[in-house]
């Protein structure tokens, strides 16, 4: 029998009712724990296939749970959820964590749903060779669009304004400071990802990761790779296609100026472009069909 155990941590009685409401309505066996401390205990004794936690709690806080339950090697890939009525609240390495979704107050039931049914989610090899090519594209369009405001919002301190463009910029060529390409495997689908930060906030992103370090450019560029990783292993995290994603390396790295070999050799693959953008600079999510 499939294990449907999921474990809900908070210390506010009105969200673990709605977390319980939900969760057993879907057909979950719900164990919940007041704080972080009690979590910790539950989690060690039984299996679960997900925990939700909050993150403001006395004793022990959802940061500080995760951090200690993933202290067992069985458990560094375990896919955890926090909760928090506040992104400004986390520190940039939180961002960057893997298997962590983060969720914002006021929680939507339908989103809530989606992340529990998604947990039992594991099409095999030929159903995912058979997923249509749009509903590839379109999931991977909303994930990088959810995923750069997360990152940039809780890394920056400044929640962005997305935009999405769907046709090929007009003088087929975007410009921007720094580059990071990466290329995503799906079965059978492959998606060619440009990240393209500015100059301001790559230097922002710099100084919140290494607290303070000037901006030199060797040291931004690993930044920009490791924020670059982390959005890449987001990707798949809580949905239907998380076992068949590879692992992306780094393909390219670009310097400062302009790049017109993207769409200039490539219209005919332009997926779409996704520009996050807030008082600290631009982000830009140039998406290819390969």
């Amino acid at each position: 029998m499939q294990n449907k155990n999921i474990l809900i941590i908070d210390d506010d009685p009105a969200m673990i009712k709605l977390f319980e409401l939900v969760a057993k309505k879907e057909g979950f066996n719900v164990i919940t724990a007041a704080d972080g401390a009690e979590g910790l205990k539950k989690f060690n004794k039984q299996e679960f296939i997900l925990v939700i936690t909050d993150l403001k709690m006395p004793t022990m806080d959802g940061i500080e749970f995760i951090k200690q339950a993933r202290k067992s090697p069985k458990f560094m890939n375990f896919p955890f959820v926090i909760v928090t009525g506040n992104f400004k609240e986390f520190s940039a390495e939180v961002a960057l964590l893997k298997n962590l979704t983060i969720m914002e107050k006021p929680i939507k039931q339908s989103d809530l749903r989606g992340l529990l049914n998604n947990s039992l989610t594991t099409p095999s090899m030929d159903k995912t060779f058979n997923v249509p090519t749009e509903e590839i594209h379109s999931f991977i369009i909303e994930k990088f669009q959810n995923i750069s405001s997360l990152i940039l919002e809780i890394i920056t301190k400044s929640k962005p304004e997305i935009k999405i463009l769907k046709e090929v910029p007009p003088d087929s060529f975007f410009q921007g400071y720094y580059y990071v390409s990466y290329l995503l495997n799906l079965g059978n689908h492959k998606i060619g990802v440009i990240l393209n930060y500015d100059l301001g906030l790559a230097q922002n992103i710099t100084e919140a990761l290494l607290k303070g370090t000037g901006p030199n450019p060797a040291l931004i560029f690993e930044c920009l790779k490791k924020v670059g990783l982390s959005m890449m292993k987001k990707v798949p995290e809580n949905s239907p296609y998380s076992e068949l994603f590879n692992t992306p390396t780094p393909l390219l790295l670009f310097g400062s100026g302009e790049s017109k070999i993207i769409f200039g050799s490539l219209q005919n693959n332009f997926l779409a472009n996704i520009y996050a953008k807030n008082e600290k600079g631009t982000l830009g999510i140039h998406l290819l069909k390969l």
